[in-house]
């Protein structure tokens, strides 16, 4: 009988800032379970993903918003995962609406594709919210040069 396990310890690596952390992501009998700890993140809510697949093809796990202790550290475990392919990236990313690449970490020992390629699959999958992203900020009218409804003059046909 062949086990198919795999233990492996990923460093995540800052995109810009002084961002720290560690994952350890673990399949024992088919089961998935990602571990995750980061310091000197944003303040904003931060999303961790799982990448599968290559460029265009690449499926997204969305593993949820890391939780933020007193001292600023941000965790996050999941376990017993449903995993669509072979995991090669794992992604710390700003949420929804602006969705960008804090950190990430190959899985593989050689990317499986460009870092500029992994934050387009990262602002593709969160062109929308995601279930428990935050609501949308409220968008006040810009000034505008026209006038308001209200203030237009009736128009008399002859």
């Amino acid at each position: 009988m062949q086990r198919n396990d795999l233990r492996r310890y990923i460093l995540l690596r800052p995109v810009a800032g002084e961002a720290v952390g560690t994952a350890r992501m673990e399949n024992v009998r088919g089961r998935m379970g990602v571990h995750i700890h980061a310091r000197y993140l944003p303040e904003s809510p931060v999303r961790a993903m799982l990448i599968c697949g290559r460029g265009q093809y690449a499926a997204v796990t969305d593993l949820g918003l890391m939780r933020r202790s007193a001292d600023g550290q941000a965790t996050l475990s999941r376990d017993s995962l449903m995993v669509e392919g072979k995991p090669t990236a794992l992604a710390l990313v700003s949420d929804w609406p602006q969705a960008q690449l804090l950190m990430y970490g190959w899985v593989q020992n050689q990317p499986g594709f460009a870092l500029w390629q992994l934050q387009e699959t990262v602002a593709n999958y969160l062109s929308v919210p995601a279930p428990d992203s935050a609501p949308s900020p409220a968008e006040s009218p810009e000034n505008s040069s026209k006038p308001s409804v209200l203030r237009l003059r009736g128009r008399v046909s002859p």
